[in-house]
């Protein structure tokens, strides 16, 4: 019989996942991950598997919580163009913050891990296409009230915004003023007119 966990698995695996964001998943250590999740060895091991294995969980677990709570306003269920702006205005707060500095946990790892892994390529582009389906539903629904042209279709556009987002968690690492920032949005919102 297996013993029961003496662990809060949430709370390890958020300390995980702030580990892999904050140092990369090659910079990151065994030792690393042990100390911010205060586990042994054998815990970790059987609550996680490998390192991989808990990179991949982190994954899914930064996907769940809305990338960090930067797309929240999109999970609404009327969610439509006021909730794009809104989702903008945040990435623009968080690029200029210090976290914002960390880049995206997922965009991250897609340069630095997936293109020599499959397993996690398929992981993070099944994140992307996640937000381009969720993108996708929130553009149809601002075009169906007349907030968003027509002249794209939705998904075209949807691409258009996961990429724009991808690109302001990228350009946060360059610590950009607010003015650039501003810019990206303000032509951003112009595309969707």
């Amino acid at each position: 019989m297996a013993r029961p966990r003496e662990f809060d698995e949430d709370k390890v695996l958020e300390q995980a996942m702030q580990v892999f964001w904050r140092r990369g998943y090659r910079a990151t250590s065994l030792t690393d991950l042990l100390g911010a999740m205060q586990l042994s060895k054998s815990s970790f091991y059987g609550a996680f598997g490998t390192k991989r294995d808990l990179l991949l969980t982190a994954l899914r677990r930064y996907a769940e919580s809305g990338m960090a709570g930067l797309i929240a306003p999109l999970l609404q269920p009327e969610a439509s163009r006021p909730a794009i702006e809104q989702t903008l205005a945040i990435m623009v707060k968080h690029a200029r913050s210090a976290a914002g500095r960390r880049g995206c946990l997922v965009n991250n790892t897609l340069g630095e891990v997936a293109p020599h892994d499959a397993t996690v390529f398929a992981a993070t582009r099944g994140v992307l296409l996640q937000l381009e389906a969720l993108l996708t539903v929130v553009v149809t629904r601002g075009q169906a009230r007349g907030e968003i042209t027509t002249k794209e279709s939705a998904r075209a556009l949807a691409r258009f915004l996961a990429t724009t987002f991808g690109g302001l968690n990228l350009a946060a690492k360059a610590r950009p003023d607010k003015a650039m920032l501003d810019d990206v949005v303000r032509v951003t919102l112009r595309a969707l007119d």
